[in-house]
């Protein structure tokens, strides 16, 4: 029992550290990562009727593009900000119908739009990391 409860606890840690990045752009385009992967799997999951799992990485599909919504800076963010924050709630709205109606094909045009984005945000930190301050203007 005292070992499983330790190794609960070192599961715990090791989680923690994997969502702590150094950098705010490393989290944001971890967060991009987990969300097309959970779209992804969703859609797995959907084309094979497996709605159970297919609901849960569906919420947390949800959960991340909820959270990327709540972090935008709509006064500094500008335009940017705006259609960022148009993006994700049309996403999410997407993303509700594709459950409602189980429609794999709902998960992937939400993923096929937000590919692009994460991969405009792992550039992005390329360039911080290479010295370069180019941090898109709708980040806080």
């Amino acid at each position: 029992m005292m070992q499983a409860a330790l190794q609960d606890r070192a599961r715990r840690a090791y989680q923690t550290t994997q969502i702590q990045p150094d950098d705010p752009l490393d989290l944001v385009v971890q967060l991009y990562d987990g969300m097309l992967g959970f779209l992804r799997r969703g859609a797995d999951h959907l084309a094979s009727k497996e709605f159970v799992p297919a609901a849960d990485r569906i919420r947390r599909a949800a959960d991340i593009l909820g959270e990327l919504q709540a972090v935008l800076d709509m006064e500094r963010g500008g335009d940017v900000a705006i259609n960022l924050d148009r993006l994700y709630a049309y996403s999410r709205r997407r993303l509700m119908e594709g459950h409602l109606q189980a429609d794999p094909a709902a998960l992937h045009e939400i993923a096929n739009l937000l590919q692009p984005l994460r991969d405009a945000w792992a550039e992005a930190r390329l360039k911080q990391m290479a010295g370069d301050t180019g941090v898109p203007v709708g980040a806080r």
